[in-house]
């Protein structure tokens, strides 16, 4: 089944939502903001994420290329699309 994360990302810690395909949310939790704690915990509770969809912000940039680079597929979303989408 198709998972779909969303990251809140701040200077600490990250908020994670796992939703599927149905919009039901199936894991809510927090992680270091680091991509190694990220990662750990996006391995146990999305490990078929379709997309990992965060914020533009201070940690945006360092934050997509670490997990780019891991080969996660995550975006990046400016702040003002984000809140236009919803």
């Amino acid at each position: 089944m198709k998972q779909y994360v969303g990251l809140d990302v701040s200077q600490r810690e990250t908020a994670v939502c796992v939703v599927n395909e149905t919009g039901q949310v199936i894991f809510e939790g927090k992680a270091k903001s680091n991509p190694g704690a990220l990662t750990d915990l996006l391995s146990k509770h999305a490990p078929h994420a379709e997309r990992i969809g965060f914020e533009t912000g201070a940690m945006a940039s360092w934050l997509w290329h670490e997990l780019r680079r891991i080969e996660l597929p995550v975006v990046c979303i400016d702040a003002r699309h984000a809140h236009a989408a919803l």
